[in-house]
């Protein structure tokens, strides 16, 4: 493996071990406002202080791991005029795609390139070295980071373009988030209704239940393929709706998302998709001009 440099930017509580895991492979730089982390850092891998700009001169892999777009920029404002030529910024902060393409203008007049790789696991994962990393932009510039990648994360997917990555890992924490609201409804309702909880997390996890099939099935073999012919009726999964939203009324339980989320199959049935399969909501998407997959509507 090569022995060239890696600066790494930000050494919090993902940031640590990410740069822990690249300095067993490369003799590292590394930056933070903490000046216990930096101490933490040259005692275990023998990180070396960034104390000036000036001191990347050679450094050709740059690692962002920073808390919000705006230290991002801030960071990439500073170093990019004294980064040498053909240098990869590698992203790796939670962002969304416009504040990857407003770092890209920051550095593209200086000949370097930015990736976007967004890490998609938890610090546990990190640590354990089971992160995965999404990946967007420039093959040449990902193929030069590779073994830093590779030191980071050994799971990789590449989703194309440049803020294609970090568009993945937003898109995926707001559906982790979204079904962290719809399990614990589900929870409340099943305590309420003295629905034994772990029996219920048993039928939850099951490949052909609730939190897998709309994903596994629906979105991937019907929506994908824009077959909605037969299959449960979206009238039959709007009654289930109604039938939740029931059982949540006598039994005290407030629900936000359920709730929410019934008042879609109410639009589909009022556009007339009642006798299709219920993965036809996805076309109320396409009627208001944003299909939820590549094509025209799929009416």
């Amino acid at each position: 493996m090569q022995t060239d440099k890696v600066a790494i930017y930000g050494l919090g509580n993902m940031g640590y071990p990410l740069a822990e895991r690249v300095g067993r492979h490369f003799p590292t730089q590394v930056f933070d406002l903490d000046t216990a982390q930096l101490g933490r850092a040259k005692e275990a891998f023998g990180a070396e202080r960034i104390t000036s700009p000036e001191m990347l001169a050679d450094t050709h892999i740059i690692v962002l791991c920073l808390p919000t777009p705006a230290v991002s920029l801030s960071v990439l404002r500073q170093i990019a005029p004294h980064l040498p030529a053909g240098a990869v910024v590698l992203e790796t902060s939670t962002v969304n795609p416009e504040h990857i393409l407003a770092e890209q203008a920051v550095v593209e007049g200086f000949g370097i390139h930015l990736v976007d790789a967004s890490i998609m696991a938890g610090v546990g994962q990190m640590v354990a070295g089971t992160a995965s990393l999404a990946l967007g932009g420039n093959p040449d510039a990902i193929a030069k980071a590779q073994p830093v990648l590779d030191a980071i994360a050994s799971k990789q997917t590449n989703f194309g373009p440049l803020g294609a990555g970090a568009a993945a890992k937003v898109i995926n924490n707001a559906v982790a988030h979204a079904v962290m609201v719809v399990v614990a409804e589900a929870g409340a309702l099943a305590t309420a209704a003295g629905v034994d909880s772990g029996k219920l997390i048993a039928l939850l996890s099951d490949a052909q239940m609730g939190l897998h099939r709309p994903l596994t099935y629906r979105y991937a073999d019907r929506i994908m393929k824009g077959d909605y012919a037969g299959g449960m009726p979206l009238d039959a999964a709007r009654k289930d709706s109604v039938l939740a939203l029931q059982l949540a009324q006598t039994l005290g339980v407030p629900l936000f998302a359920i709730q929410g989320s019934h008042s879609v199959y109410d639009m589909g049935v009022a556009a007339g998709y009642g006798r299709d399969d219920y993965a036809a909501v996805a076309k109320l998407w396409a009627d208001w001009g944003c299909p939820t997959v590549p094509g025209p509507s799929t009416h």
